[in-house]
């Protein structure tokens, strides 16, 4: 084994001895190195036998790796490894930026599309668009090629080039295209507009990175100039990110002064702090924030601050609840070690985390199923109140004030295939080969359009075109299993789907969710729930008036 596995091993094994407390604080210095001597002795030994017994060939990195993995694993769920290419991946995504063509692709029937080319980016340049299929890369055929490793060979250092080429319909010839690869920058915020006359929908949906609070105040501004003076906050699917940037959003919402956060780790790390709004909102105006079952970490700091507070409404799911804070260490080998070092409380005192107890990394994950069942979700012993005197709860989660749940949060079996179908038939479409939609037909992306209500509607005559392809394809392709009764049962589903795609292929999938909006049921609940949100940051307001003036 050589010295770097054995230096990150030795640095895995006492990390997790101490955070076991199999160490009492007391001991020597001397017995201390003892005890790690010992324990790296027994685990070269077992390497040794592994390395020289086991029925393939295996290196030193993946056995300090998979060791170093197991050892955070038996700490908590969100404790991890990175090695130094996945640590670049991850400070990447950290920092909003990767570097490629960028354009999203996905695998339709076994073959790889471009199906976004994002603004700005490489492939925009290259005149890449919606439904290109990717036949080579490179000059290598990618016929057989996953989607997951097409992604990994158009990933790659800025200033590299890839030539790429695709198949496009309408067009004889395939199109090669040498491509700089170049960094990728995407939005903590993919899309805001006016949802309703009055009412800003700011989706906040990936995660929290270094440019969020800035992407918020730019949202929030340019909505008042369009006449918004109401806000509805989408954190469903924000699966968290950076702590200071969720203290820094909420900071845009609660008054100057208020708590936001507490941080409490073990005794004598120094990692305890309490968070205060330090600017705070200038003038009061009605919120709601909506959250699903996947909204977690930071985005559950701003629902539970909010909450709290009684600043506004929170409409949808339970949250995951994630109430641990982690910490980066970078290792000598350029990668990382993803510690938990803290717990997080809301205002009220509440700790938010789900219980990890029994060990199982999948039912953690999958506690509720994808119907939507919250049978198994904890019992709530930890009740606290809010400024207002309400009763809110913790011990896993954030619970919605208004609890709706949403139907399309995961598809069925049947839509799951017919996503097959839809795109392939939208291809036809903004490729003008379907006469009950010759309108349809497009020259690219336009990024930055106005959404007009009566765009690329999706007509009856266009789902009779619909249901005959659909039939057929799935006739040709006997494997997804797919009747005629199936197809029926849900062509409402494909409606909406087809209108998404098609918009997504004229404007980007920000344009595509602000165009079926009228189909989200719990946005249309945020809509409808305004008024006893600006009820609530009336009196919110009000009582914290009061108490400023009192002191």
């Amino acid at each position: 084994m050589n010295n770097l596995s054995k230096k990150l091993l030795l640095f895995g094994l006492l990390a997790t001895i101490v955070s076991a407390g199999l160490i009492a604080p007391s001991l020597a210095i001397a017995q201390e190195g003892a005890a790690a001597r010992r324990i790296s002795d027994d685990y070269q030994k077992a390497a040794d036998i592994i390395k020289k017994n086991y029925v393939v060939d295996v290196d030193d990195e993946t056995l300090s790796k998979s060791s170093i993995q197991g050892m955070l694993k038996t700490l908590d769920p969100h404790s991890d490894y990175y090695d130094p290419k996945a640590f670049k991946e991850f400070n990447d995504r950290q920092h909003s930026q990767y570097f490629g063509i960028g354009a999203l692709i996905g695998t339709r029937n076994k073959v790889t599309y471009i199906l976004e080319p994002f603004k700005g980016s490489p492939a925009s340049r290259a005149g890449l668009r919606y439904g290109d299929q990717i036949v080579a890369l490179d000059g290598k055929d990618t016929s057989d090629w996953s989607s997951d490793k097409v992604r990994n060979v158009l990933l790659g250092e800025r200033g590299t080039k890839i030539v790429v080429t695709v198949k496009r319909l309408g067009a004889a010839e395939p199109i090669t295209s040498t491509i700089i690869r170049d960094g990728i920058w995407r939005p903590s915020i993919p899309s805001y507009y006016i949802v309703k006359p009055g009412i800003g929908y700011i989706g906040l949906t990936t995660n929290f990175q270094s440019t969020t609070s800035r992407e918020l105040a730019n949202a929030m501004a340019e909505l008042r100039e369009q006449g918004a003076s109401s806000f509805i906050l989408d954190l469903r699917g924000n699966g968290g990110g950076y702590l200071d940037q969720g203290i820094k959003v909420c900071d845009q919402f609660l008054q100057r002064g208020q708590k936001i956060v507490v941080t409490k780790s073990r005794p004598g790390n120094n990692f305890d702090q309490e968070e205060f709004a330090r600017i705070g909102a200038s003038e009061n105006f009605p919120l709601v924030i909506l959250i699903d079952r996947q909204t977690a970490s930071a985005s559950e700091i701003v629902a539970g601050a909010i909450q709290d507070h009684d600043r506004g409404l929170i409409v949808g799911e339970q949250s995951f609840g994630k109430g641990l804070v982690q910490r980066i260490f970078p290792l000598i080998n350029n990668g990382g070690l993803i510690l938990t070092i803290a717990h997080y409380y809301t205002p009220s005192g509440r700790l938010i985390q789900r219980d990890y107890s029994n060990g199982s990394i999948f039912e953690y994950y999958s506690r509720r199923s994808a119907s939507g069942d919250t049978s198994a979700a904890p019992k709530r012993t930890d009740e606290r109140k809010t400024d207002l005197g309400r009763t809110v709860y913790g011990g896993g989660g954030i619970e919605p004030d208004v609890k709706i749940d949403n139907p399309d949060l995961f598809l069925t079996s049947a839509q799951g295939r017919l996503l097959n179908a839809t795109f392939m038939f939208a291809r036809d479409l903004v490729a003008g080969q379907v006469p009950a939609a010759s309108g349809f037909k497009l020259n690219g992306i336009e990024y930055d359009h106005r959404l007009k209500p009566n765009e690329f509607v999706i007509t009856d005559e266009i789902m009779k075109a619909f249901r005959e392809f659909a039939v057929k394809y799935y006739k040709d392709n006997a494997d997804f299993g797919l009747t005629a009764a199936q197809i029926d049962a849900n062509l409402a589903w494909c409606k909406k789907q087809l209108r998404s795609e098609v918009l997504t292929a004229a404007y980007g999938s920000d344009r595509a969710q602000q165009g079926i909006s009228d189909h989200d049921v719990q946005l249309q609940k945020a809509i409808s729930e305004m008024p006893n949100a600006a009820d609530l940051a009336q009196r919110s307001w009000k009582r914290n008036a009061a108490n400023n003036k009192g002191n």
